[in-house]
């Protein structure tokens, strides 16, 4: 099941330019692997003053974190990045 989301992400660490962790709705996540990663470009029409006005979207595997126990439910997770901000857009689980 997919559910589609605008929501905002906070707390996202990179490594090798990829989400490896990111907090959502105040849970931590680990990202477990990187399934797909794209471009997609700003509209020229809308924002043409805007360079770097591309979203990257990266689908990843994530499970949400706990000092306490580790939770074994995970999902798949779009992220996207554009401008100054990261956005959660959908769950698959």
């Amino acid at each position: 099941m997919a559910r589609q989301y605008a929501a905002p992400v906070t707390g996202v660490a990179l490594a090798a330019r990829r989400p490896m962790r990111f907090t959502w709705q105040g849970r931590g996540y680990v990202v477990t692997s990187v399934l797909g990663h794209w471009v997609t470009g700003a509209s020229w029409w809308r924002a043409p003053e805007q360079a770097d006005a591309d979203t990257h979207t990266w689908r990843v595997e994530a499970f949400p974190r706990s000092s306490a126990a580790p939770s074994r439910r995970g999902g798949v997770y779009d992220l996207s990045f554009s401008g100054d901000h990261w956005t959660l857009h959908r769950i698959a689980d």
